[in-house]
């Protein structure tokens, strides 16, 4: 459902996946920017799993005079994200690696992760990946998570059966590639499931702003 090759293709087969993408970006930054947080000049935003640069490039577009970190696991990410941005990523600091990594406390206004939980298996690592975010977050900041989902409860198979092959159709008409065999292995969770590692780690209870086929799209507060 969600795009797992890397580079320059990713944007292009995030688009034909998943409908209405190319505005997560403008809207999660509009999202967290509401918040006190982040109201005074050279408030620090935290975009986790950057990604080639979009949430990050808005950032800079709505409110230049933020403090930008950047962290993602991939190199190669982390180098198609300083392109785009050209000039101005010399003002972002570069975290090659995972969030879980990063040292400190309440460091960050906000924290935007897109496309990223869903990677991680449900064993642990999840729950440590939230609980990092939650450590790395200011008391009252906001997260913007959007993930791939898994589907219903089962209750009406039927029609759950049907909307998983509505959602292959759409893939195919997107002309997009087969998977290959190197494509990074998603782990979607229940909206339930969510809400408890979401509490566990300290956050607040979710609130969708966002939902397109399978991807869904929250905002939650950190709790004092």
């Amino acid at each position: 459902m969600t795009p797992s090759v890397t580079g320059a293709g990713y944007d292009d087969a995030a688009q034909r996946r998943i409908p209405g993408y190319k505005s997560l970006a403008r809207l999660a930054v509009s999202l967290v920017a509401t918040f006190p947080s982040l109201a005074a000049d050279a408030a620090p935003l935290l975009v986790v799993g950057c990604g080639t640069g979009a949430e990050l490039s808005e950032a800079r577009r709505q409110r230049p005079d933020w403090t930008l970190t950047a962290v993602d696991p991939s190199v190669g990410m982390v180098a198609e994200a300083k392109a785009r941005l050209g000039a101005a990523a010399a003002a972002v600091t570069w975290i090659e690696g995972p969030a879980q990594s990063m040292p400190g406390e309440a460091c960050f206004g906000a924290a935007i992760a897109v496309l990223v939980m869903q990677e991680l298996a449900d064993d642990g690592s999840k729950l440590d990946f939230l609980s990092a975010l939650a450590r790395l977050l200011q008391p009252g900041a906001p997260l913007v998570l959007v993930d791939l989902m898994r589907g219903g409860s089962g209750l009406n198979s039927a029609v759950e059966q049907q909307f998983n092959e509505a959602l292959l159709r759409f893939q195919r008409s997107s002309d997009l590639p087969p998977p290959s065999v190197d494509e990074v292995p998603l782990h979607p969770i229940g909206e339930a499931r969510r809400s408890a590692l979401l509490a566990a780690a300290g956050f607040s209870d979710p609130i969708r702003f966002y939902q397109a086929l399978g991807v869904d799209g929250v905002l939650v507060q950190k709790l004092q």
